[in-house]
């Protein structure tokens, strides 16, 4: 059975975090094959791993892991894996039944979100009706406050260093650059949204992923349609948004570029009351915005424009 790190699937065990430093070798051969669910999760795995590590993600650019149908082509890179990075708290509902029928018996599991402080979905939250959510209780986008992203970081060169001994030291410098550059990267956030007014800061959006990133750079997610991305809302939901939007100081509303089943009712609602709809990413990668900071800087930037 495949070992587990974190908790999936029964399987737990201790991570021990160090970091050490060590100059990286100029030319290496990668140690260890890793897969990671989505886009997000394998930039961290690259940033830290390098030259070392061969990292694929399942969902590629553009797909939503929330929903996502795993291929042969799939199944093919999780039997090939050493170690699979999810993020967990039932945001991957389909990885574990993947790695089951698909993973060798020595591959590591790593849940990345596991042990960390997580923020519960709220049955009288937002502006819809979708309250039983299949993922889980608890929401697991914890990745859009960076402090959260850092210690998935963290957790990544711990599980790379017992993978690979040899290369440990390796492994914790390169994650301390890019621990750097993620705190920088928290202060920019931190800087840019301080310029919206408080009246502004309000986030209608039509999935609800924001919960941890309004948490940490001051924003309160007024209201959103649904809480899994592949439901529609019913009539009920879209009449109590609009008013919702109507009532926002810039009328604004924000979706997200791997969302399909809802652009229709996201153009709607802001048609209806002469508003404007702007994107944010949230797990999804694209070939114009190809790694996690500047994912972030996209979304500190679209906020600024749409609510400052």
């Amino acid at each position: 059975m495949p070992r587990g790190i974190g908790l999936m699937g029964g399987h737990v065990c201790i991570v021990i975090f160090l970091f050490v430093s060590l100059t990286v070798p100029a030319s290496v051969l990668a140690q260890v094959n890793a897969v990671a669910t989505f886009p997000v999760l394998a930039d961290f795995v690259a940033a830290v791993g390098g030259e070392l590590v061969t990292v694929k993600s399942l969902v590629p650019f553009g797909g939503d892991p929330h929903g996502w149908e795993p291929t042969p082509q799939d199944a093919r890179m999780i039997a090939d894996a050493d170690v699979v990075f999810c993020n967990g708290l039932g945001l991957e509902t389909w990885v574990e039944r993947l790695v089951q029928n698909a993973a060798n018996d020595r591959v590591v599991i790593v849940t990345l979100a596991e042990g960390l402080p997580a923020l519960p979905y709220h049955s009288d939250d937002g502006a819809h009706s979708d309250h039983e959510h299949s993922h889980g209780k608890y929401d697991p986008h914890m990745w859009l406050d960076v402090t959260y992203a850092m210690a998935y970081v963290q957790r990544i060169a711990a599980v790379l260093g017992e993978l690979d001994p040899d290369n440990s030291t390796v492994y914790h410098k390169q994650a301390e650059s890019y621990l750097q550059e993620l705190a920088e990267l928290d202060q920019w956030l931190l800087d840019v949204t301080a310029q919206i007014p408080d009246q502004n800061r309000k986030i209608i959006t039509y999935h609800h992923a924001f919960a941890y990133f309004a948490k940490r750079y001051g924003f309160e997610t007024e209201a959103y349609l649904v809480l899994n991305p592949d439901r529609e809302p019913s009539a009920g939901d879209m009449m109590q948004l609009t008013k919702l939007l109507a009532s926002h100081p810039r009328r604004v509303m924000f979706t997200e570029p791997q969302v399909n089943i809802g652009k229709r009712y996201t153009e709607a609602a802001v048609d209806e009351v002469g508003g404007k709809l702007f994107t944010l990413y949230t797990g999804s990668l694209t070939a114009s915005v190809p790694t996690y900071i500047e994912m972030m800087r996209h979304n500190g930037k679209v906020l600024l424009e749409a609510l400052q």
